[in-house]
């Protein structure tokens, strides 16, 4: 039986829903002026509170029920000497949903705060105040209460440890017959992210770009996006400190709960012993972009020249695939105005002109009794300046695994190579929940923000997996907000139940009547 990772989700880029049969549009009266007419508007205020235009936020409200997170919460994470009257999980949601709903800073929070449909939604009298927030991350300091940090990520572990239950069990509900015997892998991603801030108050640290800057470390599922660590660091920490620890902890939990068919990738800064014994100790597999160290180029050119084998990207191949399947038509190739201007400038230009696979063994010089493979892509480069060329050379590129051999060279290069898809994820936690944002002076309190942070970000992706179509976990959180949260509702006290009112305007309401109906069960 042939092992192969998991086919990733792809984002169904599809205009679902926004064109309207052309038998059912209305035509304007008068074609001969603007069918936008712009009419004299009128202003009103309805005295009523009980409306909000964050109707699609009591999906996350009703995922927080069904997990039991505020209870999860309080068990761990004791951070206040009294309750007067929130709690440390009131404290916790309060701004995870804030950032759920686009909230960019605490500050943020009192929209959530002043709207009688949102305290209706949530069942509560009253929301924790943006300043009163700020002093709640201040309490995680390390020198008052050392354990407060840890407690919160590992509560948020917990939760999530819980989620991928309820997944899982879902998974194996919709499992067709054919595929019960099928190996699947799970990705797990590895990178850091430099992120500058302005604040001269702030406990970070210059980093190696000379700028005042944190650099945290996120780890993410290659599949859904899901976060499974960040961990706070300064600027000036390299990327790949410490994240052995880390890893090793993420790993514990994926295997726990999906097996040990797990990959972990990351890019060369992390092509390290430290992360190779983390991966190793929970018998899992990793496939890490080598570096480019002095003795690799000359194993590259030691290979004999046939045991090279050509190398198409798998971009190129699915092209061809379109190409040869029935009813392919061709379009016209538009000019590459790019290149065309940098020749008008005279400007060097490179071009890869072929590919080869090959693979030689490994011996770490840390440890001489273990030995990986180490595949190698060679590249034709040509330099060019216009229609002149200069000259050609060949350039390497690495991949240290411990893969099986069932797993051939061309079979790594592309789950390897698919990482590159977290550093969207990575964008999306700063310009989606604004997790970058670093809201407070202190060091510890804006580790405490990244937590939160990261439990805005997946009940987002528990919510799509649980009850939303498959897509919808790949789309970025700006299309998200537009069409699961955004969404104009009445929240209504009827008897003891709170029922919510949806606008039948908005292109999603059926599937948020079916995600709720399916997050109750």
């Amino acid at each position: 039986m042939s092992v192969r990772a998991t086919p990733t989700i792809r984002a169904s880029h599809l205009n679902t829903g926004t064109s309207v049969p052309a038998d059912e549009l209305p035509w304007p009266k008068n074609t001969d002026s603007p069918v936008a007419r712009l009419p004299k508007l009128h202003v009103e205020v309805d005295q009523r509170t009980e409306v909000t235009t964050f109707g699609g936020l009591s999906l996350a409200v009703q995922l927080v029920h069904l997990l039991k997170i505020p209870e999860i919460l309080d068990r761990h994470v004791h951070v206040l000497k009294r309750h007067l009257p929130y709690h440390e999980s009131d404290h916790i949601l309060a701004q995870a949903l804030s950032l759920y709903c686009g909230g960019s800073c605490i500050e943020d929070m009192a929209h959530l705060q002043q709207s009688e449909a949102i305290l209706r939604m949530v069942g509560a009298c009253r929301l924790p105040d943006p300043t009163t927030g700020g002093d709640f991350l201040r309490r995680f300091e390390y020198d008052a209460n050392p354990r407060a940090l840890w407690d919160l990520q590992k509560a948020n572990d917990e939760i999530q440890t819980k989620a991928w239950k309820r997944i899982r069990k879902k998974q194996r509900q919709q499992r067709r017959r054919g595929r019960k015997n099928a190996k699947t892998w799970t990705m797990v991603d590895v990178d850091g992210h430099l992120e500058e801030t302005t604040g001269a108050q702030k406990e970070a640290d210059f980093s190696r770009k000379g700028t005042w800057s944190y650099q945290p470390l996120a780890i993410t599922l290659g599949e859904t996006g899901e976060v499974l660590a960040l961990r706070n660091r300064l600027g000036s920490t390299p990327a790949s400190s410490g994240s052995n620890l880390v890893l090793q902890g993420c790993l514990q939990r994926v295997t726990s709960v999906f097996g040990k068919n797990v990959l972990t990738r990351a890019d060369s800064e992390f092509d390290r012993a430290d992360i190779r014994q983390a991966c190793e100790a929970e018998e899992t597999c990793f496939a890490l972009v080598g570096r480019a160290f002095a003795n690799r180029p000359g194993m590259a050119e030691s290979i004999p020249e046939e045991k090279w084998r050509p190398f198409r990207t798998r971009a190129s191949r699915l092209k061809d695939e379109r190409r040869n399947a029935p009813g392919y038509r061709p379009r016209a190739k538009k000019a590459n105005l790019r290149m065309a201007r940098a020749a008008e400038k005279g400007w060097k230009e490179l071009a890869l002109l072929k590919q080869w696979v090959a693979e030689v063994p490994y011996v770490p010089p840390e440890d001489p009794s273990k030995t990986y493979r180490l595949v190698i892509r060679r590249q034709l480069i040509e330099h060019r300046q216009g229609q002149l060329t200069l000259f050609t050379e060949y350039r390497y590129r690495y991949v240290v695994t411990n893969l099986p051999k069932s797993w051939s060279p061309f079979e790594v290069i592309d789950p390897t190579y698919e990482r590159c898809d977290q550093e969207k994820v990575i964008q999306q936690l700063g310009a989606g929940v604004s997790a970058w944002r670093m809201p407070v002076a202190e060091y510890d309190g804006n580790s405490a923000w990244l937590e939160i942070a990261r439990l805005a970000w997946n009940l987002a992706k528990w919510v799509a997996q649980l009850a939303l179509p498959t897509e919808v976990v790949r789309w970025e959180w700006k299309r998200f907000r537009l069409a699961f949260v955004i969404v104009s509702a009445q929240v209504i006290n009827r008897g003891r139940q709170v029922w919510l009112r949806l606008s039948a305007s908005h292109r999603f309401h059926s599937d948020l009547v079916a995600a709720h109906t399916m997050l109750q069960r």
